[in-house]
């Protein structure tokens, strides 16, 4: 072989190692997401972070499902079938950290429970919480719910005399309501929001008034350990896009469009979610008051203990960084 063919063949195989190295970089880092819930506002937020161009801009390829509730699509992250979860309820994600299950929270979702409303009949005498009589019917989905914690705080912080009635979910609780067997129906901002327009319904509060949980974080982000560990670098861009989809949910028409067209809403009725659902609540930092959530755990069984403040502060991996 020649002096020039050794250097043609030299140039050759840098060219190539080039281009590989090159294509893997642009290669997009895959990312499983099950979302734990649909259609309520912060379902929309991956959405917007993959048509934005988010997950792109960040090297993301991100597949969005979405599990049957919170303890199926974290099943489906502990089993590793999925490597995070969206809007899971921070109870469930506690305990199974408690029995030793890989996972780690990233970041909160929502931070006390405004985004939760009950409502009654328009004809209703009931006009406010305070209206509800003794025995009359207090909604809630099922026990052990953020609903049922909702409830309990509301009845704690205004005095009410009413009784906690457990209805299922927002198709469950209007169904009841409107055929009279339960006072009050509760739901989720947007849901429901087509009645309330026809004035079919009428709002009597929201989960603001539940004052001992305001600010405190409810729902949360949570990855499998074990994927953290080997991919810490993907998941903090995740959250960074994830950050930028949220805030073009916040504030674009554009998307706020999309979202009423994916889950077939009337766009009047979620124009204004981002009142009914604050952004100072939705942050992703502070996951905020894990120490009484650690005490409504015991007091509700899903744990056989308290957590000790070393394993609350290795829980939380905040925008995908080791605890500090």
């Amino acid at each position: 072989m020649t002096r020039s063919q050794n250097f043609f063949k030299a140039a050759t195989i840098i060219a190539a190692g080039l281009a590989f190295a090159s294509t893997s970089a642009l290669a997009a880092d895959k990312v499983r997401l099950v979302n734990s819930t649909k259609v309520v506002f912060e379902t929309e937020h991956p959405y917007a972070a993959q048509e934005g161009g988010a997950f792109k801009k960040y090297g993301l390829d991100v597949s969005i499902i979405h599990g049957s509730g919170g303890a199926a699509s974290l099943q489906a992250v502990l089993t590793a079938s999925q490597d995070v979860v969206w809007g899971n309820g921070v109870l469930g994600v506690l305990s199974a950290y408690s029995q030793g299950a890989p996972v780690r929270i990233l970041g909160s979702n929502i931070r006390g429970v405004a985004d939760l409303y009950w409502y009654v009949k328009s004809n209703s005498p009931i006009k406010k919480f305070t209206d509800l009589k003794a025995g009359q019917e207090f909604a809630y989905s099922r026990p052990g719910s953020t609903t049922n914690l909702a409830t309990i705080y509301i009845k704690k912080a205004l005095g009410l005399k009413a009784k906690l009635v457990s209805v299922g979910g927002p198709s469950g609780a209007r169904t009841q309501l409107m055929s009279g067997q339960v006072a009050t129906g509760w739901s989720v901002f947007p849901l429901g929001k087509d009645l309330l327009r026809e004035k079919k319904i009428r709002i009597i509060g929201t989960g603001a008034e539940a004052e001992g949980l305001n600010g405190v974080t409810i729902r949360v982000m949570a990855a499998n350990s074990n994927w953290l560990d080997k991919n810490r670098g993907v998941a903090r861009r995740m959250m960074n896009a994830l950050e930028e989809g949220r805030y073009r949910t916040y504030t674009s028409d554009v998307q706020l469009k999309a979202y009423a067209k994916r889950w077939k809403l009337n766009f009047d009725d979620i124009k204004n979610s981002k009142e009914d659902v604050l952004l100072e609540n939705a942050t992703f930092l502070p996951v905020a008051r894990l120490d009484l959530i650690n005490q409504i755990a015991l007091e509700n069984k899903k744990i056989k203990k308290l957590l000790t403040a070393k394993q609350l502060h290795e829980l939380v991996h905040p925008m995908g960084n080791k605890p500090i």
